[in-house]
């Protein structure tokens, strides 16, 4: 049968387990594809946790072709340096970066500030519930269908400083953006597999594989870190 790891390799579970310690900042790519109307609370960029000791992480998605479609995984790479005052800050939501637009002739290009709104986080500073985060678990996605079956370590479950949880998600995205969920509304199911789904909501949905077909199941597991051995 054929099948597809998007397990997270070593070095990046590791870099994972070290998200269990005090951040900095929590950094974003400001600009289109920042927010949607369509799922509001969601943010899909590339993030950079900035920790307060140690290297900066930066979190991506990773896409893979398979079974004629794609699947994905979170992805994670330490950074040395980062262009922090390009990059817009959950922690203090007044740093907003800045985007590359076009100079008043058309003729180059200059940065400024991102103008609007829906390109900018504009909500609550996270610095009291993700500066000092409680526990890191990792989010696997199990998939089967006729004749094949994948495994991905989806997204990390961050427990915040108030007890509550958020989630970063990697998204099958053209531009490999992740997402960031600072509250987690209907993605509350993932986690909690006795949370209450409104009609036509379901898990494979909130997952993207919504419009596959009725036969391919997918579920998720949470898994504690750290650990280092594949599992």
């Amino acid at each position: 049968m054929p099948s597809v790891d998007l397990r997270l390799p070593e070095p990046e579970r590791r870099l994972a387990a070290a998200l269990a310690s005090a951040w900095r900042d929590l950094l974003y790519v400001p600009g289109p594809g920042f927010t949607s109307p369509l799922d509001p609370g969601v943010y899909r960029s590339s993030f950079v946790i900035a920790l307060a000791a140690g290297a900066a992480v930066r979190l991506s998605s990773l896409i893979v072709p398979a079974f004629g479609t794609e699947l994905c995984r979170l992805r994670l790479e330490p950074l040395e340096r980062h262009p922090a005052e390009r990059l817009g800050s959950f922690f203090e939501p007044a740093r907003t970066g800045a985007v590359h637009a076009l100079t008043g002739d058309r003729l180059g290009g200059a940065a400024r500030p991102p103008d609007r709104a829906e390109w900018r986080y504009e909500g609550p500073a996270l610095v009291a519930r993700l500066g000092r985060p409680s526990r890191v678990r990792l989010l696997r996605e199990v998939g089967r269908g006729a004749g094949f079956s994948w495994q991905a370590d989806r997204g990390i479950v961050i427990t915040t400083g108030d007890g509550d949880a958020c989630l970063l998600l990697g998204e099958a995205d053209p531009g490999e953006t992740a997402s960031f969920l600072p509250t987690l509304g209907l993605h509350r199911a993932l986690l909690d597999p006795s949370a209450e789904l409104p009609p036509g909501v379901s898990v494979r949905g909130l997952l993207g594989y919504g419009e596959w077909d009725a036969d391919v199941d997918v579920t998720v597991e949470l898994r504690s870190l750290p650990y280092f051995r594949d599992g």
